[in-house]
């Protein structure tokens, strides 16, 4: 099980979201660059930064901390929003990352998921389902598509993605545990590998997550736990690095 702490940023800063709601918005600090470099020396081997410009306003305004965090730092780096064409994705691997993450495009526009795993190779992109009573979210998670979550999955391993973010808007930002009934639901259903996103409070959260390595749920996604100082990245990385008894 691999930890993989978030950095969101809007404005250029550091900060997290409740339920994605852009008015429920806490700064955490005003240097995402310095962030990353505490993850990393924290022994973190990987980080995931989402462009909160990028998902809510489709315009960003943090490219160039991001290529800083990706030029400067000895850290894999998953980059989410607002990529919802293949110049964007074509764009931001250029710059660096090492995987981007598609999810309005891969609604609205599957075959540009299936363009760019072609392109890219299907390590290099992510499909991210954000979901809210089991449907996929859109737009920021401004708009609930119709789409099931797990038949949306099933339909994305068709073109070969390998790899999804699974995040249940309700428990993400509140500090309330994942749903893991949901969570252990979708990766049986679904033949690919899962990260969680969404809830993380505390070790013993993402401890019971492990218990469904075998489903494919390999990693986590943790953010606010973190900042709050609920969860701790060095502690946690080697708390999980003893395997999983």
């Amino acid at each position: 099980m691999q930890l993989i702490p978030a950095i969101d940023i809007r404005n250029k800063k550091c900060v997290r979201l409740r339920q994605g709601d852009p008015n429920e918005q806490t700064v955490f600090d005003e240097s995402p660059l310095k962030v990353a470099r505490e993850f990393a020396e924290a022994g973190a081997t990987k980080i995931h930064i989402v462009d909160l410009d990028g998902a809510i306003e489709n315009a960003s305004h943090n490219a160039a901390i991001i290529r800083e965090i990706v030029e400067t730092l000895p850290l894999e780096v998953e980059l989410g929003g607002g990529i919802r064409d293949f110049k964007t994705i074509e764009f931001w691997l250029a710059v660096g990352i090492d995987q981007v993450i598609l999810g309005t495009v891969a609604i609205e526009k599957p075959t540009i998921v299936k363009k760019a795993v072609e392109a890219f190779g299907r390590d290099r992109i992510i499909v991210g389902i954000d979901t809210k009573g089991g449907n996929a979210a859109t737009h920021g998670w401004q708009s609930i598509s119709d789409r099931s979550a797990v038949s949306f999955a099933q339909k994305m391993t068709e073109v070969d993605v390998n790899r999804f973010i699974y995040t249940a808007i309700e428990t993400d930002g509140m500090m309330s545990g994942p749903n893991v009934e949901e969570l252990s639901g979708f990766a049986e259903a679904v033949p690919a590998k899962v990260t969680a996103s969404g809830g993380i409070r505390s070790l013993e959260d993402i401890l019971a997550l492990w218990k469904y390595e075998s489903l494919g749920i390999d990693s986590v996604i943790v953010g606010r736990a973190i900042y709050e100082g609920k969860v701790d990245v060095r502690e946690t990385i080697e708390a999980l690095s003893g395997g999983n008894d």
